[in-house]
């Protein structure tokens, strides 16, 4: 199928500058434009407002401008091997949000995607669902490498957070004679995923890469493969936010020729997206946090290596996810990646730093004293309030189901006790604190649902001496 025509690419032979590239692309924007390019790159943009209405009438706008697109062979061919997963309106939707509710430009996305999925994923594969099982061996081991990974969180505006490490693909050059189809395999995969949860399609996602430490032995290969990766990116029913370039060397030729080729090579609706970054590791993730990114969970490490943990519970759940749905309808509502408002059950610092339930931490404490004043039903009273509150932000109670390999929500029974929970630890917190300032002596918090050897597993807390 022919591809349309992109913007006329910038010449990147001899090597050029990504920033004047950039400041070039957006000296052809209108200020509504540039103000719009602003607000997706900084994270402070709005979600279109969907009504049933629009979602109708855009559907319908769709399907007529498939119509009239004369190439669309390998469409035809999914649509005759499965009518119903192609013309499903979910999956069309995506393209829809992708586009902002452009019904000519999802249709020529839509016809695109499955001639790019036609050549990465094969025939066998064009109609469907992919899945962990649809992959071969060598790929599968090109994900585990986690050279592309999904954050466990989202940026400040609730966007879905792809990394990618090239340097770390690396292995992979050397070990396959042609590894970029691999590749771009298991970027599709990584990409699908994302599809699959509405909040992401709405507001789309961002990439940070780090090309720091790329070999100039597989220069070539990181061209190509850079090049490969945009293609298949640009047809995807997922609206880009921001590309974020890091290297730790600004003179490296290497780096600079990554970047032209990247800036020079997509279209201008893409390279007005770019920021490169230069400088120390610690320096490079405080600019990010500028952008709303939370650094939290990168798995980039300040000596150049990669963290694995992350990844590899990611995978799991995958498995789980994809186990489950093969023998079972799709649970409503059941997300893999909670929202920022979403308030989750767990323990540890990633569950702690979750932006909903520090948000419920704020409303317990705000509600506190009038919480302590009441009487039983009073309590229970200020509980479902504080659960409507976090439900007025669009957010969920959500327990993670090990069986699905996905966040499902409670119900507001459950809510109500996760928020009288919260005040019970909220007020043991206080009385700790004030003990410790009479005593010096140890203070003993005893939890049952800490349990060691089927006992009481009781912590010791001191005031400092």
């Amino acid at each position: 199928m022919k591809e349309p025509q992109h913007d006329t690419p910038v010449d990147a032979t001899p090597p050029i500058s990504v920033d004047k590239v950039l400041a070039a692309e957006l000296e052809k924007l209108s200020l509504k434009e540039r103000e719009k390019v602003y607000e997706d790159v900084h994270g402070v943009s709005d979600v279109i407002q969907e009504t049933p209405e629009m979602i109708a009438s855009c559907l319908e706008q769709m399907d007529h401008e498939i119509d009239l697109i004369q190439d669309r062979d390998a469409y035809e061919k999914a649509k005759l091997q499965s009518c119903n997963f192609v013309t499903n309106n979910k999956f069309r939707l995506a393209f829809l949000r992708s586009t902002l509710f452009n019904p000519k430009m999802a249709a020529s996305h839509l016809v695109h995607y499955f001639t790019h999925k036609l050549e990465v994923l094969g025939t066998e594969n064009l109609a469907k669902r992919i899945t962990l099982d649809d992959l071969d061996e060598a790929t599968r081991r090109v994900l585990e490498l986690g050279s592309m990974q999904v954050l466990p969180n989202r940026d400040s505006i609730g966007r879905a957070v792809f990394v990618s490490t090239p340097s770390f693909i690396e292995p992979a050059m050397a070990a396959y004679n042609d590894p970029i189809p691999r590749m771009a395999k298991a970027y599709w995969y990584l990409i699908s995923t994302l599809i699959e949860d509405e909040e992401t399609q709405k507001k789309g996602f961002i990439v940070v890469s780090n090309v720091t430490g790329l070999s100039d032995r597989y220069q070539k290969c990181h061209r190509k493969l850079a090049m490969r990766l945009l293609a298949l990116g640009t047809y995807q029913p997922l609206r880009l936010g921001c590309l974020h370039y890091y290297s730790s060397n600004a003179n490296s030729l290497f780096g600079a020729m990554l970047l032209s080729v990247l800036a020079s090579a997509t279209r201008a609706v893409i390279r007005v997206r770019i920021r490169t970054h230069y400088g120390s590791h610690t320096e490079w993730l405080y600019k990010l946090m500028s952008f709303g990114i939370p650094i939290q969970e990168f798995p980039f490490t300040e000596n150049g290596g990669i963290e694995l943990a992350n990844h590899v519970k990611w995978l799991e759940k995958r498995r789980k996810k994809e186990a489950y749905l093969s023998r079972n309808p799709p649970i409503e509502g059941a997300v893999d990646l909670p929202s920022n408002h979403d308030v989750l059950w767990g323990r540890g610092k990633q569950i702690f730093r979750h932006l909903g339930n520090r948000l419920l931490h704020e409303l317990v404490e705000a509600y506190d004293n009038q919480y302590n004043q009441r009487s039983k039903d009073g309590k229970t009273k200020v509980a479902d309030q504080i659960v409507a509150v976090i439900h007025g932000y669009s957010g969920r109670f959500m327990k993670f189901d090990d069986e699905c390999g996905m966040w499902v929500e409670v119900s507001n029974s459950e809510a109500r006790e996760k928020v009288t929970h919260r005040f019970r630890r909220n007020r043991a917190v206080i009385g700790l604190k004030e003990g410790s300032t009479r005593f010096n002596e140890p203070i003993v918090v005893r939890s049952s649902k800490e349990t060691d050897g089927g006992g009481k597993r009781s912590r010791m807390m001191f005031k400092g001496s």
